[in-house]
């Protein structure tokens, strides 16, 4: 596979080469006005003098017609603009209303008739469907569609969900909390494959954790942003760094006119509808939304120099319901209901028989909520306690968002811009278990933000231009615990004092209950800073448009990430149950109760300097060999260094010599400890044919590479011993002398890198050899304008990844004995090491699908647009901190791989979206009611309608269990770092039988079985195997127009989300081990209400 890119490129090379092609790059965000002037008889017209005018700005550009007819306008910005050509012997023809449209590939061709330049034929153009000149797949997502649909959040990159073979993320489908905002994958990859532009800069969010809830450096209001294109298959060569969708965003410039906006839009707890799942009081969880700002823009200099800028501010305090898993009253007070073995004295407490516990467990169970619901479920024959508590979790989001650009037309041939933004996010989670014994969940978020973009445009002739462009942003981005400085209480020793990290109760982790204390990764922070300059430079030659580029990204990352570092304690049940018993989850509270946990786990703060640098090329070729066919031909030679760290403060681990290695000066092999990859040429090729007028088939392939590979501290190698030590100590028999109970703390020491021992810590692998993913995409598609403005788009789209980054534990130990008596450590391979994150080119995907739009623009009066998708997608593995559901980014067994190539978690067979916006026809300049009087225009003009309606199928669920200790074949506990994906046996239809199934027996357990042989831990139930319920939304919004003054109006709006307040459940758990197995306990939101209005001049 590695080779194919460099086959590829020798292919198409000459292909290139054979044109005899000067220097020449591509344009950015901006478009391309191309087109050919007849005459009257057909024949071309050379030497025709054409002008490309904005109508909003006054700013014109000319060309000249080559010999065969044609011209192009390169680094169009997106808006209206008249198309005239003129030439002696023939009157002027003139195309107004031309929309070009962000990153597109337009074309205006023009016919001149015999006459007098005196004379002009106008015609108006109609905004063009079929795309004739490019072989890439998309979709734009026009202004008004952004400003009257309904988005929740007002978030417009949600608008790329319109587009065929794009799914939600579960990462922005959350029922608690806050999505993350851009998270959706597209042609079933991962979402941190997608790259998104602002004004042709890099706009990514170098983290894939929680802070800031966005995939964007920058979230501009809808109402800033002139309109973006999804481009999400087969991208030009000037696009690559990633294998999904590219999402051009064009930020709104001002124009001769002031224009502006102002608008407020509100939420109350009275509008919204009642979630299926109530809180323990009845009452409706609160909300209340405030989400204000305005945009103003205009010139500064009539047809030379414009500013546009905007705000945004979001205010939010909202509550959800959450239900958790806590002792009853009788287990608090040491009741449980079976027999109980203290295995160092050997005392058995027999059923209902109270425990002597330890003070450190009776403090903490004294300190959680008492049950307020009753318990689910009942197994095993004893009493077992599900989901028996609720709370309504308060969230609160205060975020401050704005941006200013300036645009300067130095000169008809020199043009100048610069951008700056920013946003300040802050957020607090309640923790879905109150303090002192709870403080679990996100706690207390903050994320800062800037951006500054400066560019330049040069046409030196009408034939060429060069484009300069130069990026720069910063994110500061964290999470604190809420307990974050609190003096302790518990009595745990060993913990560290710093106050940076240090309060609470330390994380206790029982099997089958809610988590205990703090979470185990906070704190946590990163800080990413990007510079990425860029340069294009575009020639045309006869009826080719070559483009090629350079672009230079320097990432620097101040990141910690390492966890636990206040302390983790783990309890499976392994020493409280007497021999012979079955398992059963209150084994797990029993040794919680007697301080007997089977693993202890802490970790050293440290502070990561992360560097990378990544370097682009590509070479594009447009060719136009007749009116029929456009041939696209690309090359793009992407290289990404591995990461290294600023002081050398890196290691890696050795297979060979069993020892780490140590970062040194020197190369960046030596300095990175991973050789770079230098082999990543992409070649892209592309046709539109034109077999009718109205009728054009457009095919491609491409090979894209994905280097951006942030999955938390597995692949952070700084984050390594003995700079890092991330202690894990398993332990074995209680009676051991070095055997340390709860109380006993963690020893002096633990984690002093001075005292770095690989047996007893956690350490990452990268292999000397990664590199970057291969990700091939081709389609084939048809498509057919009816009349001038509907379109239908069929094709067949599809991809494969390859040598994806897959996570595993590489020193996973050999299966127990039958009975189950052999101790981990003792069946681990590497007899030295502990567990070993192992970050290797070990997954991959393969999608197919049927995508079919349909799109109807009838002026600005009605845009429908309906995106069919029947696909599927596979994969053996999700991508890491996108895998809900029980879909991990590590194999369930490191030794067979091909067990886990299943169905993918983003695999979605159907969906379909359809969208309009309705401006209804009624009232004064419309076309029925032009005569109605003031009184009745007001009544009935002015109205819009709009809506989003959206049909999937329930999201894919893997069934998972948590081993006993004797079962156990790794000690890691975190999916990203490599935890095995535990899989159940299937026996029968693992769906509840028909007209049993329900929201508390979504699967039939008897069905679902436990492994029962140590020996052999990995069950045969295969990946996403299951589903959740089928998923269902509608998305309204009606809104009127009140003219007031000129051309000032004022719009007011009602805004419904789930507008029929449909219950979509979210999946059931899928822990075959937890008492809550099969049952739903979540669903999306029901039907929230927004009022806006908007104030418009």
């Amino acid at each position: 596979m590695r080779s194919l890119g460099c086959r590829a490129s020798l292919l198409i090379l000459p292909i290139l080469l054979g044109f005899e092609i000067p220097r020449a790059w591509a344009q950015f965000d901006t478009a391309s006005v191309v087109g050919t002037v007849k005459d009257s008889s057909g024949a071309t017209v050379p030497d025709a003098k054409v002008t490309l005018t904005n109508t909003e700005t006054g700013v014109s550009v000319a060309r000249t017609t080559g010999q065969d007819g044609g011209y192009e306008f390169v680094t169009v910005k997106p808006g209206i603009y008249v198309v005239t050509a003129e030439k002696s012997g023939f009157a002027i023809a003139l195309m107004d209303n031309v929309q070009v449209q962000v990153a597109a590939r337009m074309r205006v061709d023009l016919s001149m008739s015999v006459g007098q330049l005196t004379e002009r034929i106008v015609v108006t153009a109609a905004l063009p469907l079929i795309e004739t000149d490019t072989s890439q797949r998309g979709q734009v997502i026009t202004g008004d569609q952004m400003r009257e649909l309904a988005l929740n959040g007002r978030e417009y990159s949600a608008l790329a969900l319109l587009a065929t073979g794009v799914r939600q993320s579960a990462l922005n489908k959350s029922t608690n909390g806050t999505p993350r905002e851009g998270a959706f994958n597209v042609n079933g990859l991962r979402s941190t494959f997608n790259n998104f532009l602002i004004d042709g800069v890099d706009n990514n969010a170098y983290g894939t954790s929680n802070q800031g809830f966005s995939n964007q450096v920058m979230q501009p209001p809808p109402d800033a942003v002139g309109e973006f294109r999804v481009v999400t298959n087969n991208q030009s060569a000037e696009y690559g760094r990633a294998a999904g969708a590219t999402v051009n965003v064009s930020y709104r410039s001002g124009v001769n006119q002031v224009h502006g906006g102002a608008w407020e839009f509100f939420r109350d707890t009275a509008l919204n509808a009642t979630n299926y799942f109530k809180p323990a009081d009845g009452q409706k969880p609160p909300l209340r939304r405030n989400q204000y700002g305005g945009v103003l823009g205009g010139p500064i200099v009539r047809n030379k120099a414009f500013f546009f800028g905007d705000y945004e501010g979001f205010r939010q305090n909202r509550k959800n319901t959450v239900f958790s898993t806590l002792p009853t009253a009788a287990q608090n007070a040491g009741v449980l209901a079976l027999d109980i073995r203290d295995p160092r004295t050997g005392a058995v407490y027999l059923a209902g028989t109270a425990i002597p516990m330890t003070a450190f467990a009776r403090k903490v169970l004294g300190g959680l909520p008492a049950p307020n619901l009753a318990d689910a479920r009942r197994g095993a024959g004893v009493e077992v306690a599900a989901n028996n508590y609720s709370i309504a979790q308060e969230l609160t989001n205060d975020t401050d968002k704005a941006g200013g650009k300036v645009d300067l037309q130095l000169s008809p041939i020199l043009s100048v811009f610069g951008r700056y933004g920013w946003r300040d996010l802050n957020t607090n989670d309640q923790p879905p278990i109150p303090l002192p014994s709870g403080g679990g969940g996100n706690g207390n978020i903050y994320t800062r933000n800037k951006q500054l973009v400066l560019g330049s445009t040069y046409v030196p002739t009408d034939r060429s231009l060069l484009e300069v462009r130069f990026g720069w942003s910063n994110t500061q981005g964290g999470k604190n615990p809420p307990a974050l400085g609190a003096a302790d209480t518990f009595g745990i020793g060993g913990l560290p004092a710093d106050a940076r990290i240090s309060g609470g109760l330390p994380s206790q982790s029982i099997g089958g209950y809610a988590a205990f204390g703090r979470q185990a990764t906070n704190p946590q922070w990163q800080y990413p800073t990007v510079w990425n300059p860029k340069v294009n430079y575009s020639w045309l030659m006869g009826r080719q448009s070559l483009k090629a580029g350079y672009e230079f990204q320097k990432i620097d990352v101040e990141v910690q990430d390492v966890n636990p570092l206040y302390g983790l304690d783990t309890y499976t049940g392994q020493f409280s149950r007497p021999q012979g018993a079955a398992a059963n989850n209150l084994y797990n509270l029993g040794d919680f109760m007697l301080g007997l946990r089977s693993q202890y786990a802490l970790s050293t703060f440290f502070v990561a300097q992360m560097r990378q640098h990544l370097h682009f090329l590509y070479l594009q070729d447009d060719v136009r060999v007749n009116d029929r066919l456009t041939l696209n031909a690309g090359l793009r030679y992407e290289y990404a260094t591995p990461m290294w760290e600023a002081n050398n403060l890196l290691t890696n681990f050795d297979p060979v010599s069993r020892t780490m290695v140590t970062a040194k000066d020197g190369s960046i092999a030596d300095r990175a400890l991973v050789n770079p990859d230098r082999n990543n040429f992409g070649p892209r090729l592309g046709l539109a044919y034109s077999i009718a007028n109205k009728t054009v088939v457009r095919g491609a392939w491409g090979l894209s590479y994905v280097h951006i590979n942030r999955i938390g501290s597995a692949n952070l190698l700084a984050i390594n011993g003995p700079q890092v030590v991330r202690a894990a100590v398993t332990q074995g028999d209680p009676t051991a002398a070095t055997f340390r109970p709860t109380e006993q703390g963690y020893p002096a020491g633990l984690t002093d890198p001075s005292k770095f021992v690989p047996l007893s810590a956690l350490v990452s692998y990268i292999p000397q050899d990664y590199h970057s993913s291969p990700v091939q995409s081709w389609h084939i598609s048809l498509q057919r304008e009816f009349g001038p403005n509907m379109l239908v788009d069929v094709a067949y789209v599809g991809n494969k990844a390859d040598d994806l980054l897959l996570v595993a534990n590489y020193n996973q130990a050999v299966p127990n004995n039958s009975a189950g008596t052999i101790p981990l450590v003792s069946r681990r391979p590497i007899s030295n090491f502990g567990d070993i994150t192992y970050v290797f080119n070990g997954g991959k995907s393969r999608y197919d699908a049927l995508q079919v739009k349909y799109e109807w623009r009838l002026g600005s009066e009605i845009t429908l647009l309906n995106s069919l998708t029947l696909s599927k997608a596979q994969d053996n593995s999700a991508g890491a901190l996108e895998n809900q559901n029980g879909n991990f980014p590590a194999p369930q067994d490191i030794n067979n791989l091909a067990a886990d190539y299943a169905l993918s978690a983003y695999h979605e067979p159907y969906k379909n979206t359809t969208s309009f916006v309705w401006a209804l026809p009624f009232g004064h300049g419309k076309r029925w009611g032009g005569g109605l009087s003031a009184a009745m225009d007001m009544l009935v003009g002015g109205w819009e309608l709009a809506g989003i309606n959206t049909v999937t199928p329930g999201e894919m669920v893997t069934l998972t269990y948590t081993p006993a200790a004797a079962f156990q074949v790794s000690a890691i506990t975190n999916d990203f770092s490599g935890a095995n994906n535990y899989r159940p046996n299937i026996t029968c239809d693992p769906y509840a039988p028909a007209g049993q199934q329900s929201i508390t027996q979504w699967f039939n357990p008897a069905c679902v079985a436990l492994p029962t042989d140590p020996g052999q831990p990995f069950g045969n139930a295969p990946r996403n195997n299951v589903r959740g319920p089928n998923f269902w939304q509608f998305d309204a919004a009606a809104s009127k127009n009140i003219a007031v003054a000129g051309r000032t109006r004022v719009q007011v709006r009602v805004e419904a989300f789930n507008l029929f307040d449909r219950v979509n459940f979210a999946p059931p758990a899928s822990n075959r081990s937890n008492a809550s197995f099969g049952t739903i306990t979540t669903a999306f939101d029901a039907r929230q209400v927004q009022l806006g209005v908007k104030v418009l001049w």
